[in-house]
């Protein structure tokens, strides 16, 4: 078992799975001191944090926006909590593409970021890193930071150039959104403040449904 710890922490993936846990310890200290200070701020930050995690951060962005949170905590949050996952599930995946450990929860996804690999292959053939940081900018469904930090694994690029890219245009993408939802939810908020919230509601219900409906469906075949 210590073994498996070492070769865990070792080289480039093993700094970037630490600096994934220094990240995590930092959030959680974070909001743990906010309980201490303001118990509203600290709910509405945990909010935006599984919000992202479950649905995505177009939904956790309306989130913070309707809760009336400033713009630079509303981006902070969000980019924090996808920097997370990207420094997380990368050295995962990184651990599992060599056979070090297998993580029967991820093996789907991770079999479902390989066979995108192949329908971009020429794409990021020809752009390379250039590639990579277009693919994370453009929010469209199946790509983003995690998807582009594993197919920028797999198609060569180095460890932490992969981790500065998807850094990069992660905070640049996620300014943009944020700007221009922002203005949407201030404007939503002057005519209705629950009509917000029933709205994200509706919305985030339905994305949950979309992210989890094989197993919803796979469940209802099996009984």
């Amino acid at each position: 078992m210590n073994k498996i710890f070492e070769k865990a922490f070792e080289g480039e993936v093993g700094n970037i799975l630490l600096l994934s846990l220094f990240i995590i310890l930092s959030l959680i200290t974070f909001v743990i001191v906010s309980y201490q200070i303001n118990v509203g701020f600290a709910n509405k930050i945990t909010g935006i944090v599984f919000t992202n995690i479950l649905v995505g951060r177009v939904p956790a962005l309306s989130f913070g926006y309707a809760a009336e949170l400033s713009h630079f905590v509303v981006i902070f949050v969000n980019v924090i909590t996808e920097m997370i996952l990207v420094t997380l599930i990368y050295p995962l995946f990184v651990y599992s593409f060599k056979g070090m450990v297998k993580i029967k929860i991820l093996e789907e996804f991770f079999t479902e970021i390989k066979e995108k690999r192949k329908n971009y292959q020429s794409y990021f053939d020809k752009y390379g890193k250039l590639g990579l940081f277009i693919f994370v900018f453009i929010p469209f469904w199946m790509t983003g930071p995690i998807v582009g930090a594993i197919i920028g694994f797999l198609i060569g690029i180095k460890h932490y150039t992969v981790i500065v890219v998807v850094f990069i245009a992660t905070i640049i993408s996620i300014s943009l959104w944020g700007l221009f939802l922002q203005q949407i939810i201030d404007f939503l908020l002057t005519l209705n403040t629950q009509f917000v919230w029933l709205l994200l509601f509706i919305v985030v219900v339905a994305l949950l449904l979309y992210r989890f409906k094989n197993k919803i469906l796979k469940k209802g075949n099996d009984k």
